[in-house]
Parts: structure tokens; C-alpha cells; sequence
């Protein structure tokens, strides 16, 4: 049997700001809102602010919508 982390794809995302990031495919950046963020789109889609313009803000958002999203795939499966 294959574990979900195999079969989520990750890809390069470069923000706005010149940030660099991997990224699973059911997570998209949103550069265009005020505060910018990222939006996972699965399930129920639910955005996470970034609320800080550095690196360590976008970061921070992103794990959360990582972090909710392993708990979803597990929950509901890939």
C-alpha cells in the first residue's frame, strides 16, 4: 500500500515577494489578496493570511495549510 506522501505531488512556487517554496498540489498561493496567503483546496477550500510580509510569515501560513491538510488526507484519504 502506498502512503499519501507518495502520491502528493510537490511543486516550485515562487510569491510575489521572490520567496521560493515547495508546494503540495492541493495548496495555492494567493498573492492578489490583502493580507496574501495560501488556500488549500481540498474538502472545503480555507485560506491561511499570511499576516507578515517576510519569509517567516509566508512560511508559517503555509505550514499551517500543510498541516491541515495531512490531517485531512488522512481523515478523507487521497
Amino acid at each position: 500500500m502506498t502512503s499519501w506522501t507518495q502520491t502528493v505531488q510537490y511543486r516550485p512556487l515562487t510569491t510575489a515577494a521572490g520567496f521560493v517554496f515547495q508546494v503540495p498540489e492541493h495548496i495555492t498561493r494567493v498573492d492578489d489578496a490583502h493580507p496574501a496567503g495560501w488556500q488549500l483546496r481540498y474538502g472545503e477550500w480555507t485560506y491561511y493570511a499570511d499576516y507578515s510580509e517576510d519569509r517567516t510569515g509566508v512560511e508559517k501560513a503555509l505550514q499551517l495549510a500543510i498541516t491541515e491538510m495531512i490531517s485531512r488526507i488522512e481523515y478523507r484519504g487521497k
